[in-house]
């Protein structure tokens, strides 16, 4: 477990600053003097083109020098901690779900696309031999050309394809980096077991849309809360609350950005307790409300077609939309989207934690229980309003998801509105209609 002497600095978790729905930037940087240490949100490789230091990522110190290719992955934590000619270097910064969506989404290369993005974070350094440092030459200048300098350009330059240009360019570099690293270690195949590569910070963006505590969050990685606490402090130089909110916060700007969604929706998707809250603690650190900004960056190029953010939160926008259609079914989804249902499924779970099924069910029955706490309708009739063709599916899934059954939510709970008021309990029914 990383322990620092001071807290590191968390970075933006956009791939350009200039443009939030962007998913690459291409952009020169110098260092003349060791710097803080930094989280990195945003996935990031840095080529090095001149000079001499050092720089330490995951606690672990690498050598510097020119054509070292170095590639950083969400959450990790780098730190130059010498340099002694000042470093040059390419910063190529892009969208980290959005590549892991595409690779996913490739039939049959599942495995290997997985393994890619693993090898990303288990080997973060690789040093080019001429012939390498010359291909990355031609390629990072075709990125750069394709995508202008992040600093210095007034907009983005608007080419035909251009998505889809740069994520091919980017893969293309994670393929490359993969078979530099197997070349200098001679290896045709490398395996490596990463069942305990799992950190902390990673795990809480994993499971962000749940209801993490920092007791919770310290029994799956088997140490006492004030442990836990004292490293997210050591590591990140703030709370745990206030991490896992950032965490939710860097969610929620894709969904204003790419669904439809409402506050309400998103809020339950990303774990915040409701619209308000999730709007309080937006605004708090966006400096704008949540609507402003989905007015903003919600551009026309955002509609989703096969090239952009891909089919996940098109599908998750569109079970929103339709869950009460009785006949939704995934093959149904993923065929109006044109992918498989693996593939679907794949880029849902990523982006919503969720599949198809589970995700359906999820808002069915979050539906149901506004209809079970604000009106008198039969249990019945609420499961077939929800989509549900027969009271059993629905009685299973309501006990599933909320561990008892529609009549005794029912009996127990009130719905709280957003102004902080609550509903009347709807009067008792008798009769088969409200059996559970």
């Amino acid at each position: 477990m990383i322990v620092l002497n001071r807290p590191a600095t968390l970075q933006d978790n956009l791939a350009a600053t200039k443009d939030p729905a962007a998913i690459c930037s291409f952009d020169y940087e110098a260092i003349q003097s060791p710097t803080k240490p930094l989280i990195h949100q945003a996935a990031r490789f840095l080529y090095i083109k001149r000079g001499q230091g050092a720089i330490e990522i995951g606690g672990v110190e690498y050598e510097v020098k020119p054509d070292t290719l170095i590639a950083i992955t969400p959450w990790k934590i780098s730190e130059i901690t010498a340099v002694g000619e000042t470093l040059q270097f390419m910063r190529i910064v892009y969208d980290y779900q959005y590549v892991n969506s595409v690779l996913k989404g490739v039939p049959g290369s599942e495995d290997d696309s997985s393994e890619l993005l693993q090898f990303l974070s288990m080997e973060p350094v690789v040093y080019l031999d001429s012939v390498q440092a010359q291909y990355m030459d031609g390629l990072t200048e075709q990125l750069k050309a394709e995508l202008g300098v992040e600093s210095t350009r007034v907009s983005q330059p608007d080419r035909p394809l251009a998505q889809l240009y740069v994520t091919n360019k980017i893969i293309e570099l994670m393929i490359m980096y993969r078979r530099y690293i197997m070349a200098v270690r001679g290896e045709k195949d490398y395996e490596r077991d990463i069942s305990t590569q799992n950190s902390i910070l990673s795990y809480i963006y994993a499971h962000s849309s749940e209801k993490l505590t920092l007791s919770s969050v310290a029994g799956a990685f088997f140490i006492s809360e004030s442990t836990l606490s004292k490293n997210i402090s050591d590591i990140t130089g703030t709370t745990f609350s206030k991490l896992l909110t950032g965490i939710r916060i860097e969610k929620v700007s894709d969904y204003l950005i790419y669904t439809d969604l409402t506050l309400d929706e998103i809020a339950v998707l990303v774990g915040f307790v409701d619209a308000p809250h999730l709007s309080r603690n937006f605004s708090a650190q966006v400096g704008t409300t949540p609507m402003k900004y989905r007015k903003i960056y919600k551009k026309s190029k955002t509609k989703f077609n096969r090239t952009d953010k891909n089919v996940a939160f098109a599908a998750t926008d569109y079970i929103y939309k339709n869950y009460a259609a009785e006949n939704l079914t995934a093959s149904q989804v993923a065929s109006h989207f044109g992918v498989s249902i693996p593939e679907m499924n794949r880029l849902m779970l990523y982006y919503s934690e969720k599949n198809f099924e589970t995700l359906l069910n999820f808002v069915r029955i979050n539906r149901a229980c506004e209809l079970l706490a604000s009106t008198e309708k039969y249990v019945i009739d609420v499961a077939f309003e929800v989509g549900y063709n027969n009271i059993k599916t629905f009685n299973m899934n309501f006990s599933k998801y909320k561990g008892m059954t529609p009549t005794e939510f029912r009996s127990r709970i009130t719905l709280q509105k957003a102004d902080g008021s609550e509903t009347a309990r709807p009067g008792k029914r008798d009769g088969d209609g409200e059996k559970a």
